[in-house]
């Protein structure tokens, strides 16, 4: 069975009926083969999945299962799952990734993964519950089975979720305690060292318990290859342009890859072009145009763009953009385009 693609929000919870992953699992495991000295391809018998921009890409669950075990006996390791876990980043998913690491701190980072569940994860349709017991947030999954069946599956996705979380707060060890149905190992030494807390075999559900305090951990600044991703995005945008003079596209650059650190300011786009801010003005002036116009004109387009990705909300749409709020975001493009961001998207 090739990969699923989705094209709407509707269809994909049609299609995780049976549980589906995210490609960019499937990316991961090609990398880590990779480093392993294996042919990847030759051995799951699929081409290496897509770029990171093709997040609706998904694969179904059993046959990510299936990938796992037939790594895990080529290389004869029984700790695939755990490996291979601590080799995600958030820079993986693209600018879903952005969205996550540039969260606040880790409890919005947190309800913006279950907003995103099936974009990246589900079982049997049956979504992660998430349970406050005292001053503890018990995140926990569905059993899949109680023979191991799943086991690598569930080892990478906590992996996976406790190094992004380390890796965009500095938060070690996240949680307190680590439970999973899989049958313990001979060694679980391994688990301890990573997770840094008492890990737990043989239990009801695959779950996490994390002090709430730890989910408050401000957000270190995305590392620069989720930069890199909004910055490739914003030249593809401005390719698509007719062509100024030399000067205007170097500012339109300027603030397309500034905007999502916030709004900028014209005096930081003169910094950043090592001009004095009344030099950029009159300059732009000499070419008919100001620096608002720009900057509107950006935003504009690049609305556009994201506003037809299925996978970004309308409050990730404005964070790209630079905007503080939501609503600023609202009203200036109903100024630009005479309608509303849900009609523009309803109509695309």
């Amino acid at each position: 069975m090739e990969p699923t693609v989705t094209s709407s929000r509707e269809s994909s919870v049609r299609t995780f009926a049976n549980g589906y992953v995210s490609s960019a699992y499937v990316r991961a495991l090609f990398e880590y083969l990779k480093t392993e000295g294996v042919d990847a391809s030759a051995l799951l018998g699929i081409a290496e999945p897509e770029s990171v921009d093709h997040i609706l890409l998904r694969f179904p669950m059993q046959r990510w299962v299936s990938f796992l075990r037939s790594a895990a006996a080529h290389l004869g390791d029984p700790l695939l799952g755990l490996k291979l876990g601590q080799t995600i980043r958030a820079s993986d998913f693209g600018v879903l990734g952005y969205i996550f690491a540039s969260s606040p701190n880790l409890r919005t980072t947190f309800l913006r993964l279950q907003e995103y569940e099936r974009l990246l994860h589900e079982v049997d349709g049956r979504p992660v519950q998430n349970i406050v017991d005292g001053t503890d947030l018990i995140i926990k999954w569905s059993g899949e089975s109680s023979h191991d069946h799943g086991r690598l599956s569930h080892e990478f996705g906590l992996a996976a979720l406790c190094k992004i979380s380390r890796d965009i707060a500095n938060v070690a060890p996240l949680a307190k305690e680590i439970c999973f149905v899989n049958s313990e190992p001979l060694d679980t030494k391994p688990f301890t060292d990573f997770f840094g807390c008492d890990v737990l075999f043989n239990q009801p559900a695959t779950a996490l318990r994390i002090p709430i305090r730890n989910l408050r951990a401000p957000l270190c600044q995305p590392d620069p290859t989720l930069i890199h991703i909004l910055e490739k995005q914003a030249e593809e945008f401005l390719a698509q342009l007719p062509k100024e003079s030399e000067f205007v596209m170097h500012v339109r650059r300027c603030i397309a890859n500034l905007l999502h650190g916030g709004e900028p300011a014209l005096e930081q786009v003169a910094s950043t072009l090592s001009i004095a801010p009344r030099t950029l003005r009159r300059r732009l002036q000499e070419y008919e145009t100001t620096f608002r116009e720009l900057l509107d004109d950006i935003r504009k387009h690049m609305a556009e763009q994201y506003l037809r990705d299925p996978n970004l909300q309308l409050t990730d749409v404005a964070q790209l953009l630079g905007y503080s709020e939501q609503s600023a975001f609202q009203r200036a493009f109903l100024r630009w385009t005479g309608t509303t961001p849900k009609t523009f998207q309803r109509k695309t």
